[in-house]
């Protein structure tokens, strides 16, 4: 697992906004990345991108629902 205070403001914003909801689709957050109107405008495939990245540092998990639907839920730290 990487560092955890290696996350640039792009990473934060991802982690704050998630922090806020129970959990999210991916199209949600990418919408609200949008309207938090603090980043330039990303990809699909950027915010993708650093959602692999969040998770495989354990600051995000990918939860698959019973419809096929995948959401992106903040892990708290324990």
């Amino acid at each position: 697992m990487e560092a955890r205070g290696s996350l640039d403001t792009f990473d934060r914003s991802i982690l704050q906004i998630l922090s806020l909801y129970e959990h999210l689709s991916f199209l949600e957050l990418w919408f609200e990345i949008g309207e938090a109107g603090t980043l330039e405008p990303v990809t699909k495939e950027e915010v993708l991108s650093r959602l692999d990245s969040l998770m495989a540092q354990g600051f995000v998990e990918r939860v698959t629902l019973g419809n096929g639907n995948i959401r992106w839920v903040f892990k708290k730290a324990e």
